[in-house]
């Protein structure tokens, strides 16, 4: 497609807003000749004020749209501007994407500030014609807003910390992070783990410094628990001298092929308090297609073998849209996860990246297919009427029916590290390979992000980067401190 804009520089949200209804097909910033499918984005200066307009060309067909800017700062003329193309899109493909214009990662800081403003029945108005939503999803952002607001934290008292362990038994077919096949990797282990302590002790003592009380700590992948017991246990008692006993101590395990009873026994004496198995689906076909080396059995195993050590909360991940999947495996997958007894369940939609071996073997962007949103909103469906709250909520780019993320919880279950992550409530000290720390500022808002090196051999061949990012945490937190 090849689009021509005028009047503003929002090239990279009128590039969003194609894919949307577009995915896949290349964006070109440049006049708009015959023929072809071509759009024209402007924002105007007439009689009326300021004025957003689009016109979309599908070969020989042409579509309209035009709205008045209301307001003149950078967010009213951005929400007329993808407003305009949203309804060209639209009447052109008979397509409705479920979160109309919005385009960002946290819908919930969105909502929360309109509800501020506006009320709860003029914010669900707005949404609905100012922002173009489809209407179930509203009650989904007013729930996790009101569980939101039950969490608590002090950004000039009160930190966490992240620790990145980017290793895995093997690369799912639908992986893009950074994490590396053990297989591949094995001798890098040692030595990150080695330079990720250091790190840690460096970055535990910067929040001692600035009177930093830990209120969580999330050990994430890749997959922690192919850590042998000997370095899971170096671990946590250096996360325990560090840290102290903190509210919240989550430890993904991941794969169910890397649970053991003699590791789930070291993880509740150190102090664990929150464990993650994540299967993403029960069906055993799947499983194999996408590269995973467990089954469906073994999953409910380890999650037995977890409830029997009486862990304060088991989560577990399950992601709609994986190939193979049907609506019917993937509501059995759930079932099979409410039976197993995890009262942290978090609903992924498949998201395809470029660097995943999913890429460009076509056939999961068509937005006229809905499927997965029907698999998402079955689900849904199922965890709130089993007492399940949703928590915490976003989106990815690139997602199957441009569907969400979304963490549920049984009361009193939820992982405060998500929200306090999430909606950035307070610093995080993250430490590994690919780790993004985030220093926030309680009385202005303001994020400042420290980004580690994304690959573990650069982490391990280059750890002198690493030192000069904590110094530069430093510096960060005595700025807003």
């Amino acid at each position: 497609m090849e689009i021509k804009i005028s009047g503003h520089e929002f090239e990279y949200d009128v590039t969003g807003m194609s894919l949307l209804f577009f995915p896949g097909e290349a964006v070109l910033f440049k006049a708009c000749p015959r023929g072809g499918r071509r759009l024209s984005s402007r924002v105007v200066a007439g009689g009326r004020g300021l004025c957003a307009r689009a016109t979309f060309w599908d070969g020989e067909r042409r579509y309209q749209a035009e709205k008045k800017i209301t307001r003149p700062d950078r967010e009213g003329v951005l929400a007329a501007v993808k407003y305009t193309i949203f309804q060209v899109f639209n009447r052109a493909t008979g397509i409705r994407p479920p979160w109309g214009i919005l385009t960002g990662i946290k819908p919930t800081g969105i909502y929360r500030r309109l509800l501020e403003e506006k009320g709860p029945a003029e914010t669900r108005r707005f949404l609905l014609k100012e922002y173009c939503m489809q209407p179930e999803k509203i009650p989904l952002l007013h729930q996790i807003c009101k569980v939101m607001e039950t969490v608590q934290t002090d950004c000039a008292k009160e930190a966490s910390i992240y620790v990145s362990i980017p290793f895995c038994p093997s690369r799912c077919s639908y992986c893009s992070f950074i994490s590396v096949a053990a297989e591949k990797s094995h001798h890098l282990i040692a030595p990150y783990l080695e330079h990720l302590m250091e790190e840690i002790r460096d970055k535990a003592a910067v929040l001692q410094k600035h009177h930093l009380a830990v209120r969580s700590v999330y050990v994430g992948g890749g997959t922690p628990g192919i850590l042998d017991l000997a370095q899971t246990e170096r671990l946590l008692s250096l996360l325990k001298a560090c840290a102290g006993t903190v509210p919240e101590l989550t430890y993904e395990l991941g794969r169910p092929d890397t649970v053991t009873e003699e590791k789930l026994r070291l993880l509740k004496a150190m102090g664990v308090t929150r464990v993650c198995i994540n299967t993403q689906t029960t069906n055993d076909r799947v499983l194999k297609e996408i590269g995973r080396g467990h089954s469906r059995a073994r999953y409910l195993e380890a999650v037995a073998l977890t409830r029997e050590l009486d862990f304060d909360s088991i989560n577990t991940d399950l992601i709609a849209g994986l190939p193979g999947e049907s609506e019917e495996s993937f509501a059995a997958s759930l079932e099979d996860v409410l039976a197993a007894g995890a009262d942290n369940i978090t609903i992924h939609t498949l998201a395809i990246k470029r660097s995943s071996r999913l890429h460009g073997s076509g056939g999961y962007f068509d937005p006229a297919n809905d499927h997965v949103q029907r698999m998402l909103d079955r689900a849904y469906r199922r965890l709130l009427g089993a007492g399940f709250l949703p928590y915490y909520m976003y989106r990815q780019k690139n997602t199957v029916s441009n569907g969400e993320n979304i963490g549920f919880a049984r009361p009193g279950k939820l992982c405060r590290y998500n929200l306090y992550m999430m909606e950035d409530l307070h610093t995080v000290a993250a430490c590994g390979a690919g780790a993004s720390s985030k220093v926030i500022s309680g009385g202005s808002g303001r994020i400042e992000r420290i980004i580690n090196m994304k690959y573990p051999y650069e982490y391990v061949n280059e750890y002198e980067r690493i030192r000069s990012n904590t110094l530069l945490l430093v510096r960060k937190l005595e700025e807003v401190l």
